[in-house]
């Protein structure tokens, strides 16, 4: 199911060349872009949240993490999103 994704579809679009540069490594695909090469899936998801806190993913755009290398064993997809506004947070 991950295959037919646009962000799979990214990825295997330029496997060839991260491979060559960041073989081992953590790449992260949003909307049809590289937003970055990480060296593991640690900072991969760290970086993530930091663009998604700060705007820069909007909500319930879908990400995919995976590991650089000719037979994939990490790969991570999700839809960020917020559950609730700060309003709807205050007791």
């Amino acid at each position: 199911m991950l295959e037919h994704t646009d962000e799979a579809r990214v990825f295997e679009a330029m496997k060839e060349d991260l491979l060559r540069l960041y073989p081992g490594r953590f790449a992260v695909v949003c909307r049809g872009e590289l937003l970055g090469v990480y060296a593991s899936v640690d900072d991969a998801l760290l970086a993530t949240c930091r663009v998604f806190g700060d705007g820069g993913i909007p909500d319930g755009a879908p990400i995919l993490i995976s590991e650089i290398a000719r037979t994939v064993s990490v790969r991570v997809m999700a839809t960020p999103s917020t559950r609730f506004s700060s309003a709807s947070a205050a007791v």
